[in-house]
């Protein structure tokens, strides 16, 4: 059975992720420029944010507005099983690969969601509920979640869907 996906980022159930993957030079709210695949300088050698209780007022309030849409927690609890990279430091390089390839599924279900909510004609809902079990598919393992084909046709139905959405539901959703 396909695993659930998770739309909403859970920091606890994640392995920094976020705070490895992506670079900060010249991003606003980011206060310490670092190169894709660094560590933050705040994380600590434990692997965990020395600043977590207050980001904003260090300088890193972009770390507040940050979204995953559950990709890093996805990443660490479904495809590596509950193992991290804090434990076994040869799972970092995979793990940020596969966080990287989880994002785009990650933001696109979040998008099946609001569009479900926001949906007012059955024939959408089906399509999107086709769309929401194609992404938990591809979800599944550390291959699928790098099949780019698949992906592209799970946007390319959200964009038609979107289309016909009212904008007036969207904003209430």
């Amino acid at each position: 059975m396909a695993p659930v996906l998770e739309t909403r980022s859970d920091c606890s159930r994640c392995a920094a992720l976020c705070c490895i993957a992506y670079p900060s030079q010249d991003m606003p709210g980011f206060s310490a420029a670092k190169a894709a695949g660094e560590p933050c300088p705040k994380l600590g050698k434990d692997g965990l944010c020395t600043i977590y209780e207050n980001r904003v007022e260090q300088g890193f309030a972009g770390c507040t507005r940050y979204e995953c849409f559950g990709a890093g927690q996805h990443v660490v609890q479904q495809l590596f099983g509950g193992r991290d990279w804090r434990e076994d430091p040869a799972l970092l390089r995979p793990m940020i690969e596969a966080y990287l390839a989880m994002r785009p599924v990650s933001d696109l279900a979040y998008l099946a969601e609001k569009a479900m909510e926001a949906a007012p004609q059955d024939g959408l809902k089906g399509e999107l509920r086709q769309v929401g079990r194609e992404l938990r598919e591809i979800a599944g393992s550390l291959h699928t979640v790098r099949d780019s084909g698949r992906i592209a046709r799970c946007e390319q139905a959200l964009r038609r869907i979107y289309a016909s959405l009212d904008p007036a539901h969207l904003r209430k959703s």
